[in-house]
């Protein structure tokens, strides 16, 4: 690991407060698998599938992808996702709140929620686990969600349809993310592996 990351202070609270370790305090966070600090400082290179001297990675995902923070410009990390079958990462966010925040949108627009209770608990936990480090307007739109009923939305995908549960559409939530997150390099891919 690059000896001049500063970890974000987020993150840095997240792990005093337990809540990126296998305990009770765990956070858990759809398809964002924390990592300590601990073991982002031990990380063995030889042992994971993203090593590379430009990302710090700190969550992986169910499918083995890696959530990182791109250091190319040590000051100004950017959140991406390193695909573990590839070399290109997707940039993500401009930083680890944002990403924060993304995330929690796209939850609530690309899972099939069965059950809106358990749904809106997670969303309310994520709230108040995150909320201090939020804007007062993402916190009013979680808000907002918090209030929303399940809709039926449709989709075909590779000529299939989809029907699915979703508290806001992926258009909603991409309006959401234009109007608050976006910033040019998002969604384009960078090179983790450089070895």
């Amino acid at each position: 690991m690059n000896n001049s990351f500063n970890f974000p202070k987020v993150f840095l609270d997240m792990d005093r407060f337990g809540w990126t370790q296998n305990c009770e305090e765990y956070v858990w966070f759809d398809d964002m698998e924390w990592y300590s600090i601990d073991e982002i400082v031990n990380w063995r290179p030889e042992e994971r599938i993203v090593s590379s001297p430009l990302i710090v990675p700190f969550a992986h995902t169910g499918g083995g992808d890696v959530w990182g923070w791109y250091i190319e410009d040590i000051d100004n990390p950017i959140v991406v996702l390193c695909y573990h079958d590839d070399t290109i990462a997707k940039v993500y966010a401009k930083n680890f709140e944002e990403a924060l925040f993304r995330h929690i949108l796209e939850y609530v627009s690309e899972s099939n929620i069965d059950c809106i209770d358990e749904a809106k608990e997670h969303i309310l936990n994520w709230k108040n686990a995150f909320g201090r480090y939020f804007k007062t307007e993402w916190n009013n739109e979680i808000e907002n969600i918090l209030s929303l009923e399940l809709k039926q939305y449709k989709e075909i995908r590779f000529k299939v349809n989809y029907t699915y549960n979703v508290l806001l559409t992926p258009q909603e939530v991409e309006l959401l993310i234009q109007k608050y997150i976006f910033f040019d390099r998002m969604d384009s891919e960078v090179v983790w592996d450089i070895g």
